[in-house]
């Protein structure tokens, strides 16, 4: 019995050695600390099974999903929160609009739409490594509000186009390295993928988490309102993009005539559009002005979400058994509504209003331009901690919120930074989210060249964002 219970234990996926780290840190903070004044017990118990939960992830003990659980079982048992309370996240409409995004995801994913776009672009523009940059900038730009997945966009057109291109490039063009081609062509759609996924709120699944909660603090945000304050920061950022990338990851070629003639060649191998890439851009196009004029027509987001996904469903497009097949998406749907319910129990156990009291007490003097600035940088690299943007939005978004608007900020200017930066912040690290793990894994970047351009990155965007937000607010 005992060495079949020491073969199960080896063979699990646990890393016990990093659980009993968190567990005997947990245990100690749970009996020998008392909690702070205004925070109560269960309050103080609440937190410190959260931050052992998310420590447990960040640091991979076990899956994701399995460590939720188990933490919420501890929660359970010690009578922190009740059965209710643990899975309240899952009668949450964000999970459910996860499990929407992601079948409508596998449509686009299943034709050829994104590389007939970027094919499009690289004939016309692709005669340089600027016009080439800017093909797949525009490619990421056009894609991303019609396809809600930013790690959907990079597996079904990022990873295969830098693969291609990189090969191809260093096929026909006498001097140049595949490395070197491909860590700039992975680098600039990694961060092209990042900007896009703040400018759009279609463009990213997590948005809908950051729109919910602006919307349960009276801040009235749309899919239009979100583009109209990031249009300008993010479209600086974008053009200026390629010229940061050359100067720090320089590809080491000027002219790429031949490029656009392999471009129109590939574009005529995969022949005219099928009817049913012409129907799913039609669909697409209707849902898109859908959601960009949603208060006009007063059609939520999440209504025309089913409304398009039920529409594939009539003409066959993607059927029940594919969109009920990936057991990714459920295993996603049941992670955010975890979460989420964590999220809810910190709220109603007034953790989130001690957090707020004591970063309010803790900048007391500084003035608002200070505060500003302060609280969005902190959210912004906090990215370093979290492997994926769910998790930290979960974890920071909605007490950081609160603390600003508490402190008197702008809540328009400052929600919406913060709702910007869970994105923009994706550039900072090679494991910030699914998309950079999956341009990572192509083997083309180090992990020290990707944390430098990330640094890089990071400071030009603040200072962009800053500079806007003084200006124009």
């Amino acid at each position: 019995m005992i060495s079949f219970l020491k073969q199960s234990l080896t063979e699990s996926e646990i890393n016990f050695k990093r659980l009993f780290v968190i567990a005997a840190l947990a245990i100690f903070a749970w009996f020998c600390i008392e909690p702070q004044q205004g925070l109560s017990q269960q309050a103080f118990h609440m937190i410190i099974i959260f931050v052992a939960t998310m420590a447990g992830i960040m640091l991979e003990v076990t899956k994701p999903i399995a460590f939720l659980l188990f933490t919420m079982m501890i929660a359970n048992l010690t009578n922190t929160i009740d059965v209710k309370q643990s899975f309240s996240g899952m009668s949450n409409v964000v999970p459910w609009l996860l499990f929407l995004i992601l079948s409508l995801s596998k449509v686009i994913t299943k034709t050829t739409i994104g590389l007939r776009i970027a094919y499009m672009f690289l004939r016309y523009f692709g005669h340089g490594i600027t016009g080439l940059s800017y093909s797949i900038i525009l490619t990421e730009f056009i894609i991303s509000p019609m396809l809600p997945s930013n790690t959907a966009r990079g597996a079904s057109v990022g990873l295969p186009l830098v693969t291609s291109l990189s090969e191809y490039i260093t096929t026909h063009v006498a001097g140049t390295c595949q490395r070197s081609i491909g860590a700039y062509l992975s680098l600039l759609y990694s961060s092209a993928n990042a900007v896009c996924s703040a400018l759009f709120f279609t463009a990213m699944i997590s948005n809908a988490i950051i729109m919910e909660a602006l919307q349960n603090v009276g801040i009235n945000a749309t899919w239009i309102s979100w583009f109209s304050f990031g249009i300008i920061p993010c479209g600086i950022i974008l053009i200026i993009l390629p010229f940061i990338l050359q100067v720090f990851c320089n590809p080491g070629i000027k002219n790429l005539e031949n490029l656009r003639t392999q471009a129109a060649k590939n574009s005529k191998e995969l022949g005219p559009l099928t009817n049913k890439e012409k129907i799913v851009i039609g669909v697409f196009i209707g849902m898109l002005l859908m959601w960009i004029f949603a208060d006009k027509i007063g059609v939520q987001v999440t209504v025309t979400t089913i409304l398009g996904l039920c529409i594939f469903i009539t003409l066959g497009i993607v059927n029940v058994k594919e969109m009920l097949s990936c057991d990714t998406t459920f295993r996603s749907v049941l992670m955010l509504g975890l979460l989420i319910s964590y999220v809810n129990s910190l709220v109603s156990l007034g953790a989130v209003d001690w957090f707020t009291n004591f970063i309010s007490g803790a900048v007391q003097g500084f003035s608002s331009s200070a505060l500003f600035i302060l609280l969005s940088t902190i959210y912004f690299f906090a990215h370093y901690f979290f492997s994926g943007e769910n998790s930290r939005i979960i974890a920071l978004y909605v007490p950081f919120l609160s603390t600003g608007i508490a402190l008197g900020l702008n809540p328009i200017a400052y929600g919406m930074t913060l709702a910007a930066f869970s994105s923009l912040s994706d550039v900072l690290t090679n494991y910030s989210g699914p998309v950079a793990i999956t341009m990572y894994s192509s083997g083309y970047v180090s992990a020290k060249k990707w944390l430098t351009c990330g640094i890089v990155h990071a400071i030009a965007i603040l200072t962009i964002w800053y500079a806007y937000v003084c200006f124009f607010n």
